[in-house]
């Protein structure tokens, strides 16, 4: 585990314990996305790589409140300040990912990417839907990502877990096969 991931955890787990108890991870989540959009604009790196030469958070503090501030919330500008204060904001990425994470887990979501060389067609992508429904034990989004490299077959990422069926994997496991 990373230092980062590490700082990052308690401050996840509060907002998301706070969110859940107002009945409001949604909204959470929202503001979440528009920090995150906020910290991959280039002035927002330049603030970063600053961080480390003046110790001082204020100046990333202001960047985000001044852009995003009109769509966030009393609460989540004080979790923010919060974080400053600590000096934490660096974490603010690894903050966002779990965040995310310990949603999914509470709702049992889990977003699957397929890439594929071709679109599935709609019976393919309900068989998918299901099969991995039955296997993780929650509800299944899939993102469908186009991959014309693999010629044929899928690859599925769901969680940690990568299903390899491209013609590929197939081609290779049939060679070490041979060889051995």
């Amino acid at each position: 585990m990373s230092e980062m991931t590490e700082v990052a955890q308690p401050y996840a787990k509060a907002a998301f314990d706070f969110a859940k108890e107002s009945n409001c991870l949604d909204d959470w989540q929202r503001m979440f996305a528009i920090i995150e959009m906020v910290l991959e604009q280039p002035k927002a790196a330049m603030v970063l790589d600053d961080l480390d030469e003046n110790g001082s958070e204020q100046p990333l503090l202001d960047l985000i409140l001044s852009a995003a501030g009109e769509w966030l919330d009393k609460y989540f500008e004080n979790f923010l300040k919060v974080m400053a204060e600590n000096q934490r904001l660096k974490a603010l990425s690894d903050v966002i990912d779990q965040f995310r994470k310990m949603k999914a887990d509470y709702e049992q979501v889990m977003t699957v990417t397929v890439w594929a060389s071709e679109p599935l067609d709609q019976e393919q992508l309900e068989r998918l839907t299901e099969a991995l429904k039955r296997k993780h034990g929650k509800s299944i989004t899939l993102e469908q990502q186009l991959d014309p490299s693999l010629v044929g077959g899928v690859v599925i990422k769901a969680g940690e877990t990568v299903y390899d069926g491209s013609i590929q994997a197939n081609i290779d496991r049939l060679s070490t096969d041979l060889h051995v």
